[in-house]
C-alpha cells in the first residue's frame, strides 16, 4: 500500500501551498499531480462519486491492497454539479469549455507540473432544457426518430468542438500531460427522481425532497406501438444518447490528429446493468460509482509517469 494518502483540494490557494511544500521536500518526483474538471459524476455530494472513490478508496480496497496512485496523489478539483461542456445558454456561468473559462483555468493550470487531466463533461448538455426544446410539439416518435432529431440539432458537434477547444489549450500549456475523459453508462431509471433522505444526505433532505428527473418528463413524444413497451422504448433512446456521445464526441476526439494521442477516454458503458446500482436517472448509487471507479482507476494509473504509478 502507498505510504501516503491522496489529497484533494478545491481552492487554488490551498493547492498552491501544498504543491509548493511537496516541491520543496522533493516529493513531487513520486507524487501524481492531477487536475480535475467536470460535472456531477465528479462532484455529486449524494454519495461517494466517481472521483471520490479514486481519491479515497473504500476500506475493503485498502485491505486488499488495491493500488491508489503511486505514493498517493495531489488532486486539484474544479468540478461543479450541473455544468455543461459547451455553452449553457440558460445558465452561462455553468459552462466549462468556453473561451472565458478556459483562459482563466488553463492560465493557472500551466503554472504547475500537472501529470494528468481528468475530465467528466457532456452529460448535462443532452438533458433537461435541451430535450424539452428538441421535442416540443412532437408526438408518436420511435427511439430512432427521436435520436435523429438529436443528431439534427448539431449538439454533438457543439460539444465536441467545446471539448477540442479545451484540449487544445491544455496541450498548448503542457504538451506532455495526457487528458483522460470517460463515457457515461446507460441510464436505467428513466423518469424516476432520486429520493433524498436524512440517511443519504443528512438534514439537507428535509429542505429538498428529490433531485431530477431530467430526461423522462421531456421525452413523452417517444412511444411504442405497444403501450406496454413504451418504457423500454424510452430507455432505448437513453442508450442511443450515450452511444452517440461516445461515437460523435469522445471517439472522434481520441482520433483527432491535432491531439497526437494525448486525449483518451475510458468507456464505462455497460458496467452498471442493475437498477439498484443507480440513484436516479443520471447518477449511479455509491456502489455503482465504486464499480465505475475500479475501471477508471486502472486507466488513470496507466497514464501516469512510470515513477508515479
Amino acid at each position: 500500500m502507498p505510504a501516503s494518502q491522496s489529497v484533494a483540494l478545491p481552492l487554488r490557494g490551498q493547492f498552491r501551498s501544498l504543491y509548493t511544500s511537496l516541491k520543496r521536500a522533493r516529493l513531487l518526483e513520486r507524487t501524481p499531480v492531477i487536475f480535475c474538471e467536470g460535472d456531477s459524476w465528479f462532484s455529486t455530494p449524494l454519495a461517494m462519486n466517481l472521483l471520490d472513490w479514486i481519491v479515497s478508496p473504500a476500506p475493503e480496497d485498502e485491505e486488499r491492497g488495491i493500488p491508489l496512485l503511486g505514493q498517493g496523489g495531489l488532486f486539484f478539483r474544479a468540478e461543479h454539479s450541473g455544468d455543461h461542456a459547451s455553452r449553457n445558454e440558460d445558465h452561462p456561468k455553468r459552462s466549462m469549455f468556453v473561451p472565458e473559462n478556459i483562459e482563466d483555468i488553463i492560465g493557472w493550470y500551466g503554472r504547475f507540473e500537472f501529470d494528468l487531466i481528468l475530465l467528466s463533461a457532456g452529460g448535462n448538455d443532452f438533458v433537461d432544457q435541451f430535450l424539452k426544446r428538441t421535442f416540443a410539439g412532437q408526438q408518436n416518435l420511435s427511439a430512432e426518430a427521436a435520436f435523429q432529431r438529436v443528431l439534427d440539432t448539431g449538439k454533438y458537434e457543439k460539444v465536441r468542438q467545446a471539448y477540442a477547444l479545451f484540449v487544445q489549450a491544455a496541450l498548448a500549456a503542457r504538451p506532455n500531460a495526457p487528458i483522460l475523459a470517460h463515457s457515461y453508462d446507460y441510464p436505467q431509471l428513466i423518469g424516476r427522481p432520486g429520493a433524498l433522505t436524512p440517511g443519504n444526505i443528512g438534514v439537507a433532505a428535509l429542505l429538498k425532497k428529490s433531485v431530477g428527473p431530467w430526461i423522462g418528463p421531456h421525452i413523452n413524444a417517444i412511444v411504442h406501438a405497444d403501450p406496454a413497451k413504451t418504457p423500454d422504448e424510452r430507455r432505448r433512446f437513453g442508450r442511443m444518447l450515450i452511444d452517440g456521445f461516445e461515437k460523435h464526441v469522445l471517439r472522434e476526439l481520441k482520433h483527432d490528429a491535432r491531439f497526437a494521442g494525448r486525449f483518451d477516454y475510458v468507456d464505462l458503458r455497460g458496467t452498471l446493468s442493475a437498477e439498484s446500482q443507480w440513484f436516479d436517472e443520471m447518477h449511479p448509487s455509491e456502489a455503482g460509482f465504486h464499480a465505475l471507479a475500479t475501471k477508471f482507476r486502472s486507466a488513470i494509473i496507466a497514464k501516469l509517469p512510470l515513477a508515479k504509478r
